[in-house]
């Protein structure tokens, strides 16, 4: 497929590392590992659309062009996502722009009626050609970094004040490998959802099959002996685990949730703060973190750790 002066070809599971290369290569403050990519890419339910295309300049390949959608019986309104990147010396505003154009055109003729794109805040240039095609601000993500060795004394004085409240109000704290419950998965996955269906935002969630729940912890970045999860009696309560690139990045937040009849009572701190004391054990100097800019109690919560803004992410739409 021909767009502007670039060629473009369907992705396969070994390009996630070109990919990766270039995402980081754009943005070195936010890198990409190619092995957390490239599972990222296995994460597709059998109803889910998505189409990814390697572009490639006088036959080199240059950057990547994206579109997907839930199955639209699953979504009250048919919102698609797009995604374009090149890298920087074939990173153009022409390029960018037709790329976007040639995702919008193959979603609309797939159904889509309204098209979200991610952008970092920073990202003139991108947030220009976005603008123009008549994108809008939507909502944003709020990134953070906390730096374990400047305040491994205020998330130690955290932790022991956690723990103690905890063992108060009788709820266990421990990692998913220690779970003997053979149901856990099933239980972890009921709690995920409704922590997830309380996340403010503009495109409706929609669940993972318990099949492709289970992949996502098949992550090469997760570990289940660091995996926390919260149990009162039979329930799992809640959950927080970080994800440890193998290859490149920074140690970051990869889910945290917790189930509504807990909520207020300290679960989800309980559970930042054991991943964030075992962190500090394996040699970790900085994690990070990101959140919807309107979910407060998480906010807080970054906030009395210690973590320290990062650039936003922002989600564009546009009515296609």
């Amino acid at each position: 497929m021909k767009v502007a002066d670039l060629e473009l070809r369907p992705a396969t599971l070994d390009d996630a590392a070109f990919v990766a290369d270039v995402q980081t290569e754009v943005h070195p403050d936010d890198p990409v590992d190619p092995q957390l990519l490239r599972h990222f890419w296995t994460l597709v339910g059998p109803e889910t659309t998505v189409e990814r295309f390697i572009a490639s300049l006088n036959g080199a390949p240059v950057g990547v062009a994206t579109r997907s959608h839930q199955a639209w019986a699953k979504m009250p309104e048919r919102f698609g996502r797009v995604g374009m990147e090149l890298g920087p010396s074939a990173r153009t505003a022409a390029r960018l722009d037709a790329l976007a154009g040639a995702m919008e055109e193959r979603s609309i003729a797939d159904g889509t009626t309204k098209a979200t794109v991610w952008a970092w805040e920073h990202d003139a240039l991108e947030l220009g050609v976005l603008s123009g095609r008549g994108y809008r601000e939507e909502r944003r993500q709020r990134f953070w970094e906390l730096d374990l060795v400047a305040n491994r004394e205020r998330i130690q004085k955290m932790t022991d004040k956690s723990r103690a409240r905890m063992r108060t109000d009788g709820i266990e704290i421990l990692t998913l490998a220690r779970d003997t419950d053979p149901d856990k998965f099933h239980k972890l996955q009921r709690m995920s959802d409704e922590a997830e269906s309380d996340i403010p935002t503009t495109v409706p969630n929609v669940p993972l099959a318990f099949e492709q729940f289970v992949l996502w912890f098949k992550s090469p970045g997760l570990h289940e002996d660091r995996i926390w999860i919260a149990r009162e009696s039979d329930d799992i309560v809640g959950v927080s685990q970080l994800s440890y690139p193998p290859v490149r990045g920074v140690v970051a937040t990869d889910w945290t949730g917790t189930a509504r009849k807990v909520r207020g009572r300290g679960v989800a701190r309980a559970l930042k703060c054991e991943t964030l004391m075992q962190a500090m054990v394996l040699g970790v100097d900085r994690v990070r973190t990101d959140n919807d800019s309107t979910n407060v109690p998480i906010l807080h919560i970054n906030e009395t750790m210690g973590y320290t803004r990062r650039p936003d992410g922002i989600q564009l739409l546009k009515e296609l």
